[in-house]
């Protein structure tokens, strides 16, 4: 029997990660928008649009949303899709009308009363090339390949996926959390280490051009029926925001607020936030008994 992936995409998720608080002790730089996409192929474009505030305490609010921006979408230069503002989990966003497309470039612009204008422009990589997803039940290991293309710089965000069939489609149940393991990924011993997550964002310098099987080590077994493996194509810019989001967020972890605070990288002009280009493969198997 044929199976389809369904993807339960998580830009939702990632979009409301965005939006948390650094605690430290820096300059305020005044009102600013805070503009927040992640774009992927064969999706529409969930934009979040805030507006950037001191934090006074640890129990401030979420950042004040700005229902009424005006928000536009370019791409190619050329105007893409209308938008219309829709609450998600409590939150608001301004969903395109279309969906995202390979091989473009997309600008993304948001105004407000009172505020500066602000845009930012990024554009969609390459799908990676991704093959050979194996699990074992009872085992904690799960393998798959990627074929990295040569002459370009090119970036990921792995995830694995707990999954199970409904109604002839393969559907994510959860985040498996994992490590690379270390007896077999030697390309990237400088990020081996023991602790477990749940994505890993890698850059590609390393395997350039060549097919590498990548070894994860799973934090339990695997019990499951079927895994799926997420494999995100990002841009430089995505990458930059994302490596830069987690440093931060290790300083936070380790209790460092002070020492050496870390800067979340942003792209927009006038303005904070992110906007960036993603596409997504998914491979499925069934886990070898």
């Amino acid at each position: 029997m044929r199976f389809i992936i369904v993807y339960a995409i998580g830009l939702i998720m990632l979009l409301a990660a965005c939006d948390k608080k650094a605690r430290l002790n820096l300059p305020y730089d005044g009102d600013k928008i805070v503009l927040n996409t992640f774009m992927l192929v064969d999706s529409v474009a969930y934009i979040r649009v805030t507006k950037s505030e001191p934090v006074v305490s640890s129990n401030d609010p979420e950042f004040t949303e700005l229902a009424n921006a005006q928000v536009t979408i370019l791409e190619n230069g050329q105007p893409f899709s209308a938008v219309h503002r829709q609450v998600i989990n409590g939150r608001g966003y301004f969903v395109s009308d279309s969906v995202i497309r390979p091989g473009k470039i997309y600008t993304v612009t948001a105004a407000a009363t009172g505020l500066t204008a602000v845009s930012a422009t990024d554009s969609i990589p390459a799908r990676p090339e991704v093959s050979d997803l194996f699990a074992q039940k009872t085992a904690s290991q799960v393998n798959f390949t990627l074929k990295d293309p040569g002459n370009i710089i090119n970036y990921y965000r792995i995830h694995i996926y707990a999954a199970d069939s409904t109604d002839g489609a393969i559907r994510p149940l959860s985040r498996i959390q994992y490590r690379l393991d270390p007896s077999f990924n030697n390309n990237f011993a400088d990020i081996v280490n023991d602790a477990y997550y749940e994505d890993l964002v890698v850059k590609d310098e390393r395997i350039s051009g060549r097919s590498i099987v990548f070894v994860l080590q799973t934090s339990l077994p695997v019990t499951y029926k079927y895994i799926i493996a997420e494999v995100v194509g990002l841009t430089d810019q995505g990458y930059r925001y994302l490596k830069s989001l987690d440093d931060q967020q290790d300083n936070q972890e380790e209790g460092n607020f002070l020492a050496q605070p870390v800067k979340v990288y942003s792209n927009v002009t006038n303005g904070y936030g992110i906007v960036a280009g993603m596409y997504a493969k998914r491979i499925y198997c069934k886990v070898k008994e």
